[in-house]
């Protein structure tokens, strides 16, 4: 990828590979300037509109901003890439050390952290090297209304850090070194009442007390000629300590505030009224404490996101009431309804309007352009300490505007984005907010129904917090329902909950459209491109927990780059989250809306397609992952899965660990997907396809997904779609595997059945795995010889159908039988000709189950250090390739040959490692059996040969 050099803290520079790009000066400019101001963040194209024409918009303004895109993409060249489509709006995606913004802020974030833990010294060396960005004034090349407003920003912000150094420099003694700093800032920004009690302070400091009281004096002055007003109250208590040659330490060590303009000084206190049943959220409450504390002597700014419903504006109000006396000034709220049901967003020139009016100044003082309304409103705040809660922001362009720039007050804004853009340029700090804990959760719903009816129906409370996923918005519904209806038993509601199909109807609030959870996650899914807004609609087809790039680009036969963009826009949405790297859940309440949005929006024929992808998409990548397994076969042979259906995308599974990982992760999503009913038979066909795909992770790993409830509704698949092969494949490669963890008649009679049939047939495929299965069944059951016989059998069927693969799995089964029943010189026999008729890629694994034969034939025939040896072998082999299972029978074995050498306490340790993976894998009577081999008198009867090895 090219590498960027951009710098905005001074004119407007691109570079790309160390070469400078000519970026013609005008809109084109100016939209990179915007993409730039808000980087990494999606800007929509309605913003950019705005903010390149302003009120003078021309005939289709869209399509121009779009060829400007154009423009500004064929400038970029090799690096055209980095200006993404969003829906209907641009991200420019940058890094952190390829833009001078982003350096700033990173040394600015490091500063404030460096401040906290006391090591002044670094703190101003990392503010040093973010002033050190600044090449003048900011896009100093450019102008334009928008352009002109950037640029004031990022200055103020340049002399807000500038503020911060200066003060760290005098807690560190060097006022000396300060004042002619100082001198020349003061000279500059004449009337900045901080900077002059900055230089007062470095003047008295250095034993110059009276050029400091010269200092304040000509301040005095300039403010009277220039703003009609007097010193601050408190620069005019500094100017008096210091007449008084002693000045108080907290006058030398707070430096005081800008001053007041001349205007009435109004204290506001316009919170709403905070939740009397507001719970939990400790921690996050002690983040914005400490937020507040850090931000002491700036301009401190918070942002609290998450997904509509969390509970951002009843934690953001509850707080604020709380630090409410520590903003002698005032506190101002303002609803921004950036994602409101009701009611379109705020526009910041009426909200600073009621701002201002809200500090004092009168209506008729109020200037019309927006710039002049924020320049007043940043004077206003300036020498006040005022808290402003900005709640439900759209995005980070509708709250700049409202932000303080003067020290002393402190911002918290809440909104469904994670508003990046502040972070990036204003040096916000992300609170975010995640669905409550269980233990939160239950008490939220508590408070509503009362104590005494939650004990006496304790499970039901449970259950009720579960269904809700534990978010506030609907246990707040709930328990308001509850509350209303004490009559009726929580069981049943509970019930509702555990078995409705459409989650909605239970929790629907008619009464209150802005409660009801469908306004609430609406607003949300409305806001997104067309692109996110599908995918959104995808995940309820999906039947989760979470899905990776490559699922959601075979979802929406889409490029992976394109879903992956589509899923970034609703995590900043907190419609999804990313939990895991590369993997995107979204909550079931959510999944609720987004199964109706699917269900209404979107036509049979799309919807039928759509299922088609995500099924072939696990279908395929099963059979990659369980193909580069080590403990795989040809499938294939079976049936022809011809090819995928245009769109389907495969996963990176390149080797053995990926495969593994691949099966591992997607567990829970594979069993939603076998247990799926499509109406479509074709779509049946690749459902039990899928259960066959998956046989060699249920053999070797002896995972969940071998249920028998999975088998049986494998089985009806094949019933429906009329497949007679099929449901003997179902029937026959699933009903063995559960033989290993089950002794259930009904799977007994299940095997018989398809037994039966698969005689009466002509099919050698059928009939071959139903032999395996038998083999496998007579196996547990320690039938040696009847095992033996049927994996003759299957021997034969699979060499018919020419499946080498099986045929060699079923001539090491023969193998083991026989060593099982004393005769090594034919078990060895076959173990010899598994490795020989292997192919390449599958011999380690055939080396490996060898081995372990070939450890029981020589503890066997009593030589139990060879038997040691193949044991050893085996197992890491096993345990490189993570087949737990076969692991844990190689140590029980090794184990064994460990015993009858005396080795006691070794073999006890083998034992107890295999006996706890049998028991994470359901495996109890196995487990037990090793566990008792651990008893003194059964190690005894081991070590004197008395016990056969298993």
């Amino acid at each position: 990828m090219p590498h960027l050099d951009v710098r905005l803290l001074g004119p407007l520079e691109i570079r790309i590979d160390g070469a400078l790009v000519a970026i013609p000066r005008g809109n084109t400019a100016t939209v990179l300037a915007i993409l730039l101001d808000e980087a990494n963040s999606v800007v929509p194209l309605e913003n950019i509109v705005r903010a390149v024409y302003g009120v003078d918009i021309p005939q289709d303004p869209e399509t121009q901003v779009q060829n400007t895109i154009g423009v500004l993409r064929r400038k970029l060249g090799a690096a055209r890439d980095r200006v993404e489509t969003v829906g209907r709006a641009y991200r420019l995606t940058i890094g952190a050390d390829e833009l001078d913004a982003l350096r700033c802020k990173a040394n600015e974030d490091r500063a404030r952290t460096l401040r906290m833990e006391g090591r002044l010294d670094e703190a101003v060396a990392a503010l040093r090297e973010a002033l050190g960005e600044w090449r003048g004034p900011a896009l100093a090349n450019l102008s334009g209304a928008t352009v002109d407003s950037m640029r004031r920003r990022y200055d103020e912000h340049r002399l807000a850090l500038l503020d911060r150094r200066i003060d760290l420099d005098l807690e560190l003694g060097r006022a000396a070194e300060v004042v002619d700093e100082l001198r020349q800032i003061v000279a500059v920004h004449g009337t900045r009442q901080r900077f002059t009690a900055l230089v007062m302070r470095a003047l008295h400091l250095s034993g110059r007390t009276a050029e400091a009281l010269e200092a304040y004096a000509a301040l005095k002055e300039r403010l009277a000629d220039e703003l009609g007003a007097d010193p601050d109250p408190a620069l005019r208590d500094l100017n008096a300590a210091i007449l008084r040659e002693g000045p108080p330490a907290t006058a030398l060590s707070a430096p005081p505030l800008p001053p007041d303009p001349p205007f009435p000084r109004r204290a506001p206190a316009m919170l709403p009224r905070a939740n009397t049943r507001f719970t939990g959220r400790t921690d996050q409450m002690r983040v914005l404490d400490g937020l507040l504390d850090a931000a002491a002597g700036t301009a401190g700014l918070a942002v609290i996101a998450g997904m509509g419903g969390v509970g951002k504006t009843a934690l953001a109000v509850s707080w604020a009431h709380r630090v409410a006396h520590r903003f002698p000034d005032g506190q101002l709220y303002f609803n921004l309804r950036g994602f409101d049901p009701l009611a379109p967003g705020a526009d910041p020139h009426t909200v600073l309007g009621e701002a201002l009016v809200a500090l004092g100044v009168d209506a008729g003082q109020v200037p019309e352009r927006l710039d002049e309304r924020i320049g007043l409103y940043r004077t206003v705040l300036a020498g006040r300490s005022v808290l402003v809660v900005l709640d439900n922001a759209r995005d980070a362009a509708q709250a700049r505007p409202l932000l303080p720039v003067a020290p002393g007050s402190f911002t918290l804004v809440t909104s469904r984005d994670r508003l990046a853009g502040l972070d990036a340029t204003e040096g916000a700090d992300l609170v975010p907010l995640d669905l409550l804990s269980d233990a939160d959760a239950w008490a939220l719903l508590v408070r509503r129904i009362g104590m005494d009816r939650a004990m006496n129906e304790e499970r039901a409370v449970l259950r009720i917090v579960a269904s809700c996923g534990r978010l506030p918005l609907a246990l707040t519904l709930i328990g308001a329902w509850g509350a209303a209806h004490p009559q009726f038993s929580l069981a049943s509601l509970a019930d509702r909950l555990d078995t409705t199909t459409n989650v909605f109807r239970v929790l629907l609030s008619s009464s209150d459209p802005a409660s009801d959870p469908r306004s609430v996650f609406a607003c949300s899914y409305q806001a997104l491109g067309s692109r996110a807004a599908r995918a959104f609609r995808l995940f309820g087809l999906h039947p989760g927990p979470d899905l990776t790039v490559p699922a959601m680009a075979s979802l929406m036969a889409l490029p992976p780059a394109d879903a992956e963009a589509a899923l970034h826009e609703l995590a900043d949405m907190h419609l999804v989250d990313q939990q895991r790297e590369g993997r995107f859940s979204m909550h079931d309440l959510l999944r609720s809306y987004a199964k109706e949005r699917f269900n209404e929006e979107v036509d049979e024929e799309q919807h039928t397609a759509a299922a088609r992808r995500m099924i072939e998409h696990y279908l395929f990548n099963a059979r990659v992952a369980e193909a580069t397994g080590a403990a795989d076969g040809d499938h294939r042979e079976f049936f022809d899965l011809g090819e995928p259906a245009p769109g389907v995308v495969l996963e990176p599974i390149r080797d053995t660990a990926a495969a593994s990982a691949w099966l591992e992760a997607e567990d829970a999503v594979l069993r939603g997907i076998v247990d799926l009913e499509p109406e479509r038979g074709d779509l049946h066909a690749r459902v039990w396809q899928l259960r066959w795909a998956l046989t060699e992770s249920i053999v070797y790993r002896f995972a969940s997904r071998g249920r028998p409830e999975a088998r049986s509704a494998a089985i009806a698949a094949t019933e429906r779609a009329g497949d007679t092969l099929g449901r003997l494949v179902s029937g026959s490669s699933l009903t063995g595997p559960m033989l290993l963890v089950s002794t259930e008649s009904a799977l007994h009679e299940q095997l018989a059945s398809v037994f039966e049939e698969a005689a009466r047939g002509h099919n050698p495929g059928a009939k071959a795995l139903v032999s395996y299965t038998l083999t496998v069944g007579t196996g547990v059951e320690d039938c040696d010889a009847e095992a033996r016989g049927y994996a003759m059998q299957g021997y034969q069927y699979f060499i018919e159908h020419g499946n080498h693969f099986w045929a060699n799995r079923m001539q090491y089964a023969i193998g083991w039988h026989s060593a099982r029943l004393g005769e090594f010189g034919e078990a060895r026999a076959c173990f010899g000709r598994v490795v020989r008729d292997a192919v390449p890629e599958r011999r380690p694994l055939a080396k490996a189950n060898t081995d372990l034969g070939l450890g029981y034939v020589a503890h066997a025939e009593g030589n139990f250090s060879r038997a040691i040896g193949h044991f050893t072998e085996a197992l890491a082999w096993y345990e490189e390739n993570d087949l737990e299972v076969s692991a844990a029978f190689a140590r029980d074995n090794l184990g064994d040959a460990l015993a009858a050498l005396g080795e006691s306490a070794a073999a006890r340790s083998e034992w107890a490692a295999a006996a706890m993976v049998y028991e994470a894998f359901g495996l109890i009577a196995e487990a037990a059996r090793v566990r008792a081999k651990a008893t003194p008198s059964a190690a005894v009867d081991i070590a004197s040969g008395e016990d056969a090895p298993r």
